[in-house]
């Protein structure tokens, strides 16, 4: 059977209906999924896909061994949808990608089943509490519910569905199509994943569940990426980066200084780990947006992605979090300027600028301004830096916290982690030691 096109192919009932999910309007954001397109829903049970090819028969459900090639594709044939319900122990993953593509997900399945694919701390029994958050537009959240210390693994879950960023880029299909095939997609999952899911439809600020976001806007305001790795293809531009979702981390909510460190593992897990004391009844935070990017950059992030819209389709807010709106929010925004000043200079191997002063005026700086899930790099920039300088006792010190902050941030065999263990084993004999004396004819 040849691949049927998006054209001569249509969906009758992709979604269960959305329990409790609140709140769609894509009008909001013209970059987003646009209006309804009159997608019906039915339970996934119901679901038959029917083609205008009299010569073939109807597509059925998935089989639940493998990847399974549905035929729904785009009118160009470049974006289809694929599924493994078998993946991750039945988990199940979908993805809307590129053909050529497939080939490279059949080997995802097995680091997939790797995982735990669970809540890592206390089983989620008695740490962790889901709760609408009040201060974050309504939307579910995760609270802590006695005090967590840095350091302690949350949770670790696989992807449950890719999308390929290149059919999000100009050229590529439609934003009414992008929505068919992604609704489409999910619609595949199976039953407990899909509803984990549909949790995240819930629009901030509203609790109609009339309008609940489309899965664009879900993957933008919680942008986590993978790559799939190198791609054969002529066009330049091509590549191998996928949007993915992990609906459970979805209860994440954004703070620009986040009490939670969260990264991608080999085996295509997120794994997330405190990054700073969380007091009882304090909801879990990331970042989902770079925390050193100005105020004004963040607020954007906001308005666009995560924020509630009024009823002429507007943002009613940017950035709340304290970093942007407290009441030190000038003072904040002008250390941060000082900081990645003071951090291109630290950065830059050859800067005749670099002092023992300006290294700790920077780790103090990143520590008041409490950027806690980024420690890992100010404090490797600072072992390095005093050790170009010599100063071998100030540079074990920031290696071993590298360390430290290096395993919260990405994982314990993290690059980062391998390279600052073995500076903090041997600082005279790293190659850093004295570097800066040496370029300077003053060693």
């Amino acid at each position: 059977m040849t691949r049927l096109s998006l054209a001569r192919a249509f969906v009758l009932g992709l979604l269960a209906p959305l329990a409790g999910a609140e709140g769609s309007q894509e009008r909001a954001d013209p970059a987003l999924v646009g209006k309804d397109d009159g997608l019906g829903y039915e339970e996934i049970e119901k679901t038959i896909i029917y083609t205008d090819n009299a010569t073939a028969p109807a597509v059925h459900l998935p089989p639940v061994q493998g990847w399974w090639d549905s035929k729904i594709c785009s009118s160009d044939d470049n974006y289809c949808v694929f599924t493994n319900l078998r993946a991750a122990k039945g988990r199940g993953i979908v993805a809307v990608t590129r053909p050529e593509e497939l080939e490279k997900l059949e080997k995802v399945e097995e680091l997939l089943d790797k995982s735990e694919n669970r809540y890592l701390i206390d089983n989620h029994g008695s740490a962790l509490e889901e709760k609408d958050l009040p201060e974050h537009d309504g939307v579910p959240g995760l609270v802590a519910t006695k005090a967590l210390r840095r350091n302690k693994p949350l949770f670790a879950w696989t992807p449950v569905l890719l999308a390929h960023k290149q059919m999000f880029q100009k050229g590529g299909p439609s934003k009414k199509e992008r929505a068919r095939l992604l609704e489409a997609a999910v619609g595949f999952l199976p039953p407990d994943t899909r509803a984990a899911f549909d949790k995240q439809r819930r629009r901030p600020g509203d609790n109609s569940g009339l309008n609940p976001r489309s899965i664009e806007e879900i993957l933008k305001a919680h942008p986590w990426e993978v790559n799939l790795g190198f791609t054969w293809n002529r066009d330049p531009d091509a590549h191998s980066r996928h949007y993915v979702s992990f609906p459970e981390a979805g209860l994440l909510q954004h703070d620009c200084r986040a009490n939670t460190a969260a990264y991608i593992d080999e085996r295509f897990t997120l794994r997330a780990t405190v990054a700073r004391r969380v007091s009882p009844g304090e909801a879990l935070t990331v970042s989902y947006v770079d925390p050193f990017l100005s105020r004004k950059e963040r607020n954007a992030f906001v308005r666009k992605h995560r924020a509630p819209r009024g009823p002429d389709g507007k943002p009613t807010h940017g950035c709340r979090c304290s970093a942007c709106a407290g009441p030190d929010k000038d003072k904040r925004e002008e250390r941060l300027r000082e900081l990645l000043e003071l951090r291109g200079e630290l950065r830059n191997h050859d800067s005749r600028k670099v002092d023992l002063a300006m290294i700790e005026r920077f780790v103090k700086l990143v520590e008041e301004e409490g950027l806690h899930a980024k420690y890992a790099e100010a404090y490797e920039l600072a072992a390095l830096n005093f050790n170009y300088l010599g100063d071998d006792k100030r540079a074990k010190k920031y290696a071993d916290k590298a360390v430290q902050a290096g395993i919260v941030e990405g994982g314990l065999e993290s690059n980062d982690v391998v390279a600052m263990r073995i500076m903090a084993n041997d600082i005279t004999g790293h190659y850093s030691y004295r570097y800066n004396l040496k370029r300077r004819g003053q060693a």
